[in-house]
């Protein structure tokens, strides 16, 4: 068994030196394990704990350097770039998805989104047939608080707008 400089600590991907300083006199320099092995952040090819190898008191461990190198080439991958087209249909949905929810607000009478309608812009958009479109909405509406006329029209509005996406 090896044994480590009692001085010797881990501080990140890095070890340092640090100097035992002791009011009593009595300095611990016996050497503890750390409660985790490091092992993520060793390079491949370095055996892991309890396995032997012929070189036992060198680990390499991946600088900071090359982390960063690293999170550089993940960031060029975080957003995704859309056609012209797509940005489109992407914004003419958001624009339908926000007015359903302000008609909401309005038909519940409220100012929050404390409403208990489930309308769903997906739903409507998969059900086949505009019969089963108005029923579905009707259904999901049925507890607002504005007279039964503006009801109509806001199923009206929103399965014309529907039909646009």
């Amino acid at each position: 068994m090896s044994h480590r400089n009692p001085f010797r600590k881990s501080v990140g991907f890095y070890e340092v030196m640090a100097t035992s300083y002791s009011r009593t006199g009595n300095s611990d320099t016996s050497y503890k394990p750390p409660a985790k092995p490091m092992e993520a952040h060793m390079k491949h090819g370095v055996n892991p704990p309890g396995k032997s190898s012929q070189r036992e008191s060198s680990v390499n461990f991946e600088t900071k350097d090359k982390c960063v190198n690293q999170h550089e080439q993940r960031k060029r991958y975080l957003t995704a770039k859309y056609g012209a087209h797509q940005m489109l249909l992407i914004k003419k949905r958001l624009e339908v998805e926000m007015w359903v929810f302000d008609e909401l607000k309005r038909l519940y009478c409220t100012e929050n989104d404390d409403h208990d309608c489930d309308l769903e812009l997906e739903e409507i958009l998969n059900l086949d047939t505009d019969a089963e479109r108005r029923e579905y909405t009707m259904d999901q509406v049925a507890g607002a608080k504005l007279s039964q006329e503006e009801v109509h029209k806001f199923v009206d509005e929103l399965l014309k707008r529907a039909k646009t996406l």
